[in-house]
């Protein structure tokens, strides 16, 4: 793979913005950066002092353009890693849904076997099982028929289909008292989620001093804020050991709650996702989302009985309208990229662009839309 130069870009490394800065890619990894910097084997593209920042990473991300993880084909996470990689992300978990346990285990298999073949956009990361151990009064768009109590049998048939490739599991902590499951679960290197749960403040809390360490869309799928009970939300408020996930498309949750989310766990904690369902990219109609029918219309998907089921964000579209609320990009790309990084333990190779990291970069226009992506230093996505 022959090295490739970047020059003349507006570059967002960890600690600050490089103008009119290069980097140097060999390999797949980053190698260099700087001003100034020459190498005479390497193929060199002038970005005109485009953005040049860490590719986005959707850890809880379920289909789109007409797929779904749940299909359990290789075509159809492939096409959803081109789509993603059109909206600037570089690697993903492909996110499965509360379903009849086969085709929750043909998934898993699926995603291992995908991850071995490799997709031509997005990478993919591992599997984030979503459900079925949640609870029934806020299930959101999940099929109560396959809501199950927390098993570890099950579990560890997830984790052998899934060749050990899960990164999250999502639970209700009410289900699981004691914390046994999440500190087995956890001891397996699988991060816990939380969510899609009645908890109370306390039940939620516990299930964190268990281990846990996000929480699932937060706002949305949990009880909320009360002075008196100050529920699962409170809980997410309050603790810094956990990330909170967040659908920045202002219809899961209005810009006034994701100002007040910000000022509360500020930029550090904040993990941006998409939660995308088949019909992101594919504008209005009928699609389906876990064996249900799902109507979209004016970008907002929601069953039958008109429950906001998945979205259709993409997260360029999410950094846009959070930078709409004053915040800078240097920050709103910690929450697309260092932060889910760190959420699912993968910092160490991706989320910034450092030296020694994977060559995962998204280049963006000055109106932020996105411009190229390159994953592990190959271009996956140019705009001609």
């Amino acid at each position: 793979m022959k090295s490739i130069l970047l020059k003349h870009g507006e570059i967002y490394t960890e600690k600050e913005i490089i103008y009119d800065g290069d980097v140097l890619i060999s390999e797949g990894k980053i190698v260099e950066i700087g001003k100034g910097l020459y190498n005479v084997d390497a193929e060199v593209i002038d970005l005109k002092g485009k953005k040049v920042v860490p590719g986005f990473i959707d850890i809880h991300i379920h289909g789109g353009v007409g797929h779904d993880t749940m299909e359990g084909t290789y075509e159809a996470l492939n096409a959803i890693s081109v789509h993603l990689a059109r909206h600037g992300v570089t690697s993903f978990c492909a996110t499965t849904m509360t379903m009849d346990i086969p085709y929750i285990l043909d998934a898993l298999r699926n995603i291992h076997e995908t991850m071995k073949k490799g997709t031509k956009g997005a990478q993919v990361l591992g599997a984030y099982v979503e459900g079925p151990f949640i609870s029934k009064e806020h299930k959101g768009a999940q099929d109560e028929r396959y809501i199950l109590e927390p098993n570890i049998d099950i579990m560890d048939k997830f984790i052998e289909a899934s060749n050990g490739n899960i990164k999250v599991i999502a639970l209700a902590p009410e289900k699981d008292k004691n914390g046994e499951f999440v500190e087995y679960v956890t001891k397996k290197n699988i991060r816990v989620s939380l969510g899609h749960t009645n908890a109370t403040y306390e039940e939620m809390k516990n299930g964190v001093d268990h281990g846990a360490t996000i929480a699932v869309h937060t706002y949305n799928g949990m009880k909320g804020l009360h002075h008196r009970e100050p529920g699962a939300l409170g809980e997410v408020f309050l603790d810094d050991r956990l990330y909170s996930e967040l659908i920045c498309d202002f219809i899961h949750s209005h810009p006034a709650a994701v100002k007040i989310l910000l000022k509360i766990k500020e930029t550090d904690r904040v993990v941006l996702i998409s939660d995308a369902m088949a019909a992101c990219g594919l504008g209005d109609g009928e699609y389906s989302l876990g064996g249900q029918k799902v109507y979209v219309k004016n970008g907002e998907a929601r069953l039958e009985n008109g429950t906001l089921a998945g979205s259709t964000l993409t997260l360029d579209k999410a950094v846009a309208n959070i930078t709409s609320l004053g915040i800078p990009l240097f920050e709103a790309c910690k929450m697309v990229s260092l932060n889910p990084a760190k959420a699912i333990g993968i910092a160490d190779r991706k989320g910034s662009i450092a030296i020694g990291k994977d060559a995962d970069i998204t280049i963006l226009n000055s109106d932020l839309t996105v411009d190229m992506t390159m994953v592990n230093g190959k271009i996956v996505y140019k705009v001609v």
